[in-house]
């Protein structure tokens, strides 16, 4: 079974195919390309648990899975839990799937937490706001690809956001950060039978636009001296095993505020790392294939941690987004596809006569290119090179194009 049918489960969907397993696909009715790749279809809400755990067992399935998609994961984990599938506790999937579940979990633990509490309406915000301090951080507890994330930099900004942040919540509750300064690191892991390893380690870099944390592009080797990746790996294992990560895929995300000198957890996922990154960068860097291991593993198939190496490569994605207008021409792109190292490229949201109208989430900028050459010198010199290549131009600009 594979919960959802969006761009971030076609992978894993097409190697199950490949690899002769039947799919059940468990979906909202919709124009999602996992569709297509499925031998069953159900239409029904990934996040209504019941539901989909009755369709496993009518379908008698013999494993769960999802990659890049945070939102089906605790459903994920509740039908495995119950069917006594491999994967991860229900428990386990709640706090990788709720920011007040995961910051609740770090003081437990003992792990680095920002302060943080949450609250369902307005006076509820303004008053933790008082409380934390500004800057801070204001976020639905339960959603992805940082739909109605927004740095507040002042009392005012929080009333003109909060509409916004709620409507991304599921849950009707939103979670108030104090805001950590520093550089952002992402580390990709993958745990079997409660042993895990970190596999990928990149370095972030968001669009300059105020208020709001978007990446452009996310690239490995890390920039981090030996010493601070071995604290930021040591730390991505001690909070895996203490969330109970047993079976699958980490995708946690951590800022190093220069001044302590020390990594906070910023976010934890149990899924694949996003925009490709499980499913095309990952086995290129490590050399092995992701979406093969994923489906072996969830069907219980006995799999050997020692197997799956660390990257070895350099790799990375970049995204930008476009001024606002209606587009007129794309040139470049066949150019870049047909690159030896360019890995793949989404674009199925670009084309011509389309109309744009900026950066508002993740949801709003094009791409990734992604990318993956054998050094940093290799990448960067084929970063500025795509840069310089692709033009986008519409009614309004000769190149609309902002990769910064």
């Amino acid at each position: 079974m594979v919960p959802g049918a969006g761009i971030g489960q076609v992978n894993v969907l097409k190697k199950a195919r490949e690899m002769g397993v039947s799919t059940v696909v468990v979906s909202p009715d919709g124009d999602y390309p996992g569709f297509r790749y499925a031998d069953v279809v159900y239409h029904a809400d990934v996040r209504d648990r019941d539901r989909v755990l009755e369709i496993a067992q009518q379908e008698g399935i013999d494993g769960i899975v999802s990659d890049q998609n945070d939102i089906p994961v605790e459903t994920i984990g509740y039908v495995a839990e119950r069917l006594k599938l491999t994967g991860n506790s229900y428990a386990t999937s709640k706090v990788y799937s709720r920011k007040d579940l995961m910051r609740a979990k770090c003081l437990e633990t003992g792990v680095p937490s920002v302060p943080f509490d949450t609250a369902g309406d307005l006076d509820g915000c303004m008053k933790l706001a008082g409380e934390l301090g500004f800057p801070l951080m204001c976020k639905p507890t339960d959603n992805q690809s940082s739909k109605g994330v927004f740095r507040v930099a002042d009392p005012e900004g929080l009333p003109r956001v909060f509409n916004m942040v709620m409507a991304n919540s599921f849950s009707g509750k939103i979670i108030i950060e104090k805001f950590i300064e520093g550089n952002e690191y992402i580390v990709d892991g993958l745990a079997i039978d409660g042993h895990y390893k970190s596999l990928l380690v990149l370095d972030n870099e968001n669009f300059d636009l105020p208020g709001i944390c978007i990446p452009r592009a996310r690239t490995s080797p890390a920039g981090l001296s030996d010493d601070r990746l071995g604290k930021l790996l040591a730390l991505d294992r001690r909070i895996n095993t203490s969330f109970g990560l047993t079976n699958g895929m980490s995708h946690n995300e951590y800022v190093l505020n220069p001044v302590e000198d020390k990594f906070y957890l910023i976010d934890a996922a149990a899924r694949g790392g996003g925009a490709f990154i499980s499913s095309h960068l990952l086995p290129y860097a490590s050399g092995f294939d992701v979406m093969e291991m994923l489906i072996r593993l969830a069907l219980g198939e006995r799999l050997d941690l020692d197997d799956y190496h660390p990257a070895s490569k350099a790799v990375c994605y970049i995204c930008f987004y476009l001024r606002e207008g209606t587009i007129r021409h794309i040139e470049g792109m066949d150019v870049i596809r047909n690159m030896d190292c360019v890995l793949g490229i989404h674009e199925a949201n670009l084309e011509t006569g389309m109309k744009v109208k900026g950066l508002v989430d993740k949801s709003d900028r094009y791409g990734p290119i992604l990318i993956g050459c054998d050094t940093l010198v290799e990448l960067d010199r084929v970063k500025r090179f795509i840069k310089n290549t692709l033009v986008i131009s519409t009614d309004k600009n000769k190149n609309a194009v902002i990769w910064d």
